[in-house]
């Protein structure tokens, strides 16, 4: 018996110093609080505010709208939500989307081909070829097509229609959002839309918006720049009836002439969460060591802190269980092609890429580039060792 005392007391000493100081805050904050799952706190938020948005981490992350998926199952979320809106998605294809989202037992061959539609007309690129989105449309028509309680989706993007662009003047003309930046315009749609939700007694809603879109604060980027964002738009037209939510992921950083990915407070929250064996949480930042960190996830002048920026935080699978996902096979269908092309040549015209257009001659260079585009690509994040390698700088000490 002593003996095993003794060797009790030793492994607990060992323990007690072998524990890096630096994530020590961060590790006992999260033995104490609640253990809700993600989705449940997610879910949670929609009992005492009518509005939750949701920080999108990089737009390619897949198991994110694994979780949303879940949330958007629920239920809770069909039965007293039932409302989404995206930034990513222009405004001016909503009809036709809601038409098709709410149409049920459509032929799985039409059903892929308008999801190919939506997926090529989503946005003011040539083309979006972020899965996520053929993902996300993908699991909103199976809902409703078994469901009851239909979800009502609202892309909230600029306006853009790929018919009226015929020349890189034209792009030109309809991809400028200085004038009125594209980040107020993102909110108007979005309110906008929700008055008209509101008036049918219909008031609750989920708004994924991607990086600094979010935020509800504007931020000053370090030249003095002040970025207006999204989110801060919507929390002032909320107020409390809004809350915030950011999830886990790696931050942007400039190095040199290139941004590439690093990790909160240089991998210390992960290094935390790693150590407790915690994969599926959410928690409130107030009153949290999470939440009174100063804010890294962008690098701007603002000197705010977590809880300034985010009200609530969910961490929803660890960096190496993240994977991102671009193209899919038909992303660009045989009946788009010339369509696809036409596009990414103004694309280039007006980036000034004489070198890739000239290259657009070629119908070998034409094919790889399609066979490049209807191949499913999987990959970590492009530094994936580097990060996991900062993390666990904080779990070997």
């Amino acid at each position: 018996m002593k003996n095993t005392l003794i060797l009790l007391f030793l492994i607990s000493t060992f323990y007690s110093f072998s524990q890096n100081s630096a994530i020590k805050p961060y590790s006992d904050y999260l033995k104490k609080i609640e253990k809700k799952s993600a989705k449940d706190y997610i879910l949670q938020k929609f009992k005492n505010h009518d509005i939750v948005i949701l920080c999108e981490r990089d737009h390619s992350e897949f198991s994110q709208y694994e979780l949303i998926k879940d949330v958007l199952s629920d239920a809770y979320f069909k039965n007293n939500v039932g409302n989404l809106f995206t930034e990513i998605g222009v405004l001016n294809l909503q009809p036709e989307i809601t038409e098709f989202l709410k149409t049920k037992n459509l032929d799985s061959a039409f059903v892929e081909k308008k999801l190919n539609t939506f997926q090529q007309n989503a946005t003011f690129w040539f083309i979006w070829e972020r899965y996520n989105y053929h993902y996300l449309l993908r699991t909103i028509y199976d809902i409703n097509n078994v469901s009851q309680n239909q979800i009502s989706y609202f892309p909230s993007d600029v306006e853009f229609d790929w018919k009226t662009v015929q020349t890189v003047e034209e792009y030109t003309r309809e991809q400028d959002f200085e004038i009125e930046p594209r980040d107020s315009l993102l909110a108007y749609n979005i309110i906008n839309q929700y008055k008209k939700l509101s008036s049918k007694n219909n008031k609750k809603a989920l708004i994924i918006l991607n990086y600094r879109h979010a935020f509800k604060i504007h931020t000053t980027s370090n030249n003095g720049e002040l970025v207006k964002n999204a989110g801060k738009y919507l929390a002032d037209y909320f107020g409390n009836r809004a809350v915030s939510i950011l999830s886990n992921r790696p931050i942007f950083v400039k190095k040199e002439n290139r941004y590439v990915y690093e990790l909160i407070h240089d991998g210390k929250w992960d290094a935390a969460f790693k150590e407790q064996d915690i994969e599926n949480i959410g928690f409130d930042f107030d009153n949290s060591v999470f939440g009174n960190d100063d804010f890294d996830l962008i690098s701007a002048k603002n000197n705010a802190k977590y809880k300034d920026v985010f009200d609530g935080f969910v961490f929803y699978k660890s960096i190496e269980n993240q994977h991102l996902i671009e193209f899919y096979d038909g992303l660009v269908s045989k009946d788009f092609e010339q369509e696809f092309f036409r596009r990414y040549k103004i694309q280039l015209q007006y980036y000034e890429d004489s070198t890739r257009v000239k290259k657009l001659e070629s119908k070998e260079f034409r094919e790889t580039v399609l066979k490049k585009l209807n191949t499913t690509r999987k990959r970590k994040y492009p530094n994936f060792e580097h990060l996991i390698e900062r993390r666990d700088t904080y779990l070997n000490d």
